[in-house]
């Protein structure tokens, strides 16, 4: 996989799972002379440890084996296989999400966040065939294996809506830092929110947050370290309340077309939001705590290996769903042309 030449180095290592763990206390909040990069979370949330992060990397480049602008090369050996998780949580049985939009910077009245949850709400309803595609994968199974059997724990659908809540958590301005990428020596304080979301929205248990996903939008001007280098990353952070998996979703206007703004439509502002949102929950849901799902020998995961294709075989395309029409990119299918796998928009 070719990387932007300044964090190359530190990224091959996240995405490959090598990270080291980093864990913070979730005890008082740091006092004046401390660390300004701790940020606090609820004490029943215990120690929080840095889960591996898994990059989206922008149009222009190469996400696979195969080139960017063009469907993957079709062969078994591109197919993606299980990574051996042994407990329930590899991938998600009931996908939840919430949607924190974080920090004060936010407006409730801001048509971004209408876009996005409009986009999630409408996932699994009437029009939606493209998360189908996520069904044939599943977890318990041996490592390595690339089709799973009709017994095993598959990718299911949501117990009701996919769309748990939304908070807008506007005590405070959003302060974005993360963890590796620029060699910052800190917790990924977009983790560290989603922790606070958790027990914002009742997710303390044990077990409470296995099948659950916090999509933490940044606001506008917001800007991460290497945030233009990647479009977004998901990952999960160890706590008493469990793994807690969730996605960086920055304000991706801010970057415009190198993360999809009018990637399918002449007009498409919000074109990169929902296909950008849309890889970060397919991979999710097939790989919740990186490594331990779906990805190919290159550890790439479903989305990656489909990103910005622009014609034929899986190319992005409008997704219309009753509650509008959104811009999505395929995703990998290892039974597409009798196994050989492939990018597709819906399950066949």
């Amino acid at each position: 996989m070719r990387k932007p030449a300044r964090i190359a180095a530190t990224c091959a290592a996240v995405i490959a799972g090598a990270i080291t763990p980093i864990t913070m206390s979730s005890g008082p909040a740091a006092a004046a002379g401390d660390t300004p990069l701790s940020l606090r979370v609820p004490a029943s949330a215990g120690d929080l440890t840095q889960g591996p992060v898994h990059y989206f990397w922008p149009r222009g480049h190469q996400q696979s084996s195969g080139d960017a602008s063009s469907a993957a090369a079709a062969s078994p050996g591109n197919n993606l296989v299980y990574g051996g998780g042994s407990a329930p949580g590899s991938v998600s049985t009931a996908p939840a999400v919430y949607v924190v939009f974080w920090g004060s910077q936010w407006s409730t009245s801001d048509p971004y966040a209408s876009y996005l949850t409009s986009f999630l709400s409408g996932l699994y309803g009437t029009g939606d065939d493209w998360t189908t595609v996520s069904r044939q994968y599943c977890q318990g199974v041996a490592s390595g294996t690339v089709t799973c059997p009709s017994t095993a724990s598959h990718v299911g659908v949501p117990s009701g809506s996919l769309l748990k809540g939304v908070w807008f958590d506007n005590a405070a301005p959003a302060t974005p830092v993360t963890a590796g990428v620029l060699n910052i020596p800190s917790i990924d304080q977009m983790a560290a929110e989603a922790v606070r979301a958790a027990a914002h929205f009742g997710n303390t248990a044990p077990g409470s947050n296995t099948e659950t996903q916090y999509v933490i939008a940044l606001p506008s001007l917001a800007l991460a370290p290497g945030e233009g280098y990647y479009c977004a990353y998901h990952s999960s952070i160890s706590s008493s309340y469990g793994d807690v998996a969730y996605t960086n979703l920055p304000y991706l206007t801010d970057v415009g077309s190198l993360c999809g703004q009018d990637a399918v439509n002449a007009n498409g502002t919000y074109d990169g939001v929902s296909i950008v949102e849309g890889h970060e929950f397919m991979e999710t849901i097939t790989d919740m705590r990186p490594p331990s799902g779906w990805t190919d020998s290159s550890g790439e995961e479903n989305g990656d290996k489909c990103a910005w294709i622009t014609s034929g075989q899986g190319a992005m395309a409008n997704l219309t769903l009753s509650t509008g029409t959104f811009a999505v990119q395929s995703t990998w299918s290892n039974a597409f042309d009798n196994g050989n796998g492939g990018c597709v928009l819906h399950s066949s």
